[in-house]
């Protein structure tokens, strides 16, 4: 496969697992929506489960928001999950929400299918235990995939010529395949790239990228770029802040 139809196949990849995610929930019951950089996804995986992010991402949806002075991440998100237009969100029997934000917290801890997780993987595994009714069993091959899965992402990010775009594509919808899948994609876009040891590339912190990477490549793609994604770390410094975020600074942004 040619390496712009790769990242053409990967673009498409969140539509594509709105009808996966909706014949799953149906027949398998085993979709679980995350959201948080420091969810320990490799739980999901070890107890059979298809994790998905299912953050709102694009602005359309605000037409039917009610909320006012929000991020746009939030006010998405909630959107999406009140009018029940978001197939992910509707598919996942559970969403479980890292407690990075306040807000956030705050806004969708009232949705009946939120769990909000507080760092107690103990805790995590009986929830979904009791939700998926089938256990969790440590499984070593699949920290040995996602330490595969890392370590190929890391040299494509630091090490490759890929453009900031394609780097933050592949990040961000990876996450919507198989664990082998995954591999498999990025052995298959590190044989058309080149690498070198020490790669000297602009680094733009920002929150989360999912809604705004294509407004940002606009501003940057004439520069080496690379997308340092932290999500939302209170009282923080960003390039880019989302617009009415109260606790971190930075030049504010908003989706399109």
């Amino acid at each position: 496969m040619d390496i712009n139809d790769i990242f053409d196949y990967l673009e498409n990849l969140r539509r594509e697992t709105y009808v996966t995610a909706v014949v799953r929930d149906s027949e398998a019951n085993d979709v679980v929506g995350y959201i948080g950089s420091k969810i320990p996804v490799e739980i999901f995986y070890s107890m059979g489960l298809f994790p998905i992010p299912v953050y709102g991402i694009d602005a359309e949806i605000l037409k039917f928001s009610h909320e006012k002075n929000l991020c746009s991440v939030i006010d998405s998100t909630l959107t999406y999950a009140e009018t029940d237009k978001c197939p992910l969100i509707h598919s996942s029997k559970i969403i479980v929400l890292e407690d990075f934000c306040p807000i956030m917290t705050q806004k969708l801890r009232a949705l009946e299918k939120i769990y909000v997780y507080d760092f107690d993987d103990s805790k995590l595994i009986s929830k979904l235990e009791n939700t998926y009714s089938r256990s969790f069993k440590q499984k070593s091959f699949i920290k040995i995939q996602l330490e595969t899965i890392n370590n190929l992402l890391e040299q494509l990010k630091y090490h490759s010529d890929l453009t900031g775009l394609q780097v933050f594509i592949l990040e961000y919808y990876l996450k919507f395949l198989s664990l082998d899948e995954q591999i498999n994609i990025l052995n298959e876009v590190s044989q058309h790239v080149k690498f070198q040891e020490k790669l000297d590339f602009l680094p733009v912190k920002i929150q989360f990228g999912a809604g705004i990477y294509r407004q940002l490549d606009e501003i940057y793609n004439s520069k080496n770029y690379r997308l340092i994604e932290n999500f939302c770390d209170v009282n923080s410094n960003y390039d880019f802040v989302f617009e009415n975020c109260p606790y971190s600074k930075g030049k504010k942004i908003s989706y399109k």
